[in-house]
């Protein structure tokens, strides 16, 4: 599991997605490569007590149904957490605590979301 800043890094030539392309060659296609994505913001936040009824109404109101294909990582993930979720042959999850997958494991470790999904909301909660 991987957390990295682009920021950090700075400027790389050919774009930040070379980031995510070099991890990938140190990893090879016998590896696996997972990230947090998680959702953006409001998304898992109604009918947690979190936001008054009113903000629940304008979330229902404003924000697209959320599709774990489609939908940005969260922004706090950071913007190489995106780019890997964009990049061909990654997969996403279909929770909102979503994780991006490539490499050869991806299949297993979607079918064992459950568990890896609690294991990393425990290590967040721990974190914050």
């Amino acid at each position: 599991m991987l957390h990295a800043s682009v920021r950090a890094i700075g400027e790389v030539a050919g774009g930040p997605d070379q980031i995510h392309l070099a991890l990938k060659s140190i990893v090879t296609s016998e590896g696996t490569l997972m990230m947090y994505a998680s959702c953006p913001r409001y998304y898992d936040e109604v009918g947690r007590g979190n936001l008054t009824v009113e903000q629940e109404r304008e979330v229902y109101k404003k924000l697209p149904a959320f599709d774990p294909l489609t939908a940005r990582s969260a922004r706090d993930n950071g913007a190489l957490v995106e780019f890997l979720r964009t990049y061909p042959d990654s997969r996403v999850n279909r929770h909102v605590a979503r994780f991006v997958f490539w490499g050869k494991q991806t299949e297993y470790l979607m079918s064992t979301n459950r568990q890896i999904m609690h294991s990393a909301l425990i290590l967040r909660w721990n974190d914050s």
